[in-house]
This record gives structure tokens, C-alpha cells and sequence, in this order.
């Protein structure tokens, strides 16, 4: 082989490395934006889920207090 064709043969792998590489990136870059949605729907059905939480139990209280005072 010639220094050329070798000197072929290292560009030619090295640029199927960095694809490689490239492509991992641009996925995990990809991962990262679902994943930070994924979070913010989570933390948006937290809040709302809290939300449920004190309105039960303050119906909750409402109701033994009625019961206690009037029962």
C-alpha cells in the first residue's frame, strides 16, 4: 500500500468515528429535550395532583367539624 492509499484508509475511518460519535450526540441531545418535557408534564401533574390533595382534605375537615359541631 501506498502512503496515500493509507493515508485514505485513516480519513475514511476517522470520519466514520466522528459520525458515530455525532450521531450519539445529536440522539442523546434529542433524549435530553423529551426528557425535560416528560419532567415538566410530571411536575405539572404533581401540582396538580397537590391541588386534588388539599381540596380533599379540606372537605374532608369541613366535614368532620360540621359533624362534631351540629352531630
Amino acid at each position: 500500500m501506498s502512503g496515500n492509499m493509507l493515508l485514505l484508509l485513516g480519513v475514511a475511518a476517522l470520519a466514520i468515528y466522528m459520525g458515530v460519535h455525532w450521531e450519539r450526540a445529536r440522539r442523546a441531545v434529542s433524549d435530553l429535550r423529551l426528557s425535560r418535557q416528560r419532567i415538566t408534564g410530571l411536575r405539572q401533574v404533581v401540582a396538580r395532583e397537590r391541588g386534588h390533595v388539599a381540596m380533599i382534605w379540606g372537605a374532608a375537615a369541613l366535614a368532620l367539624f360540621l359533624a362534631i359541631r351540629y352531630g
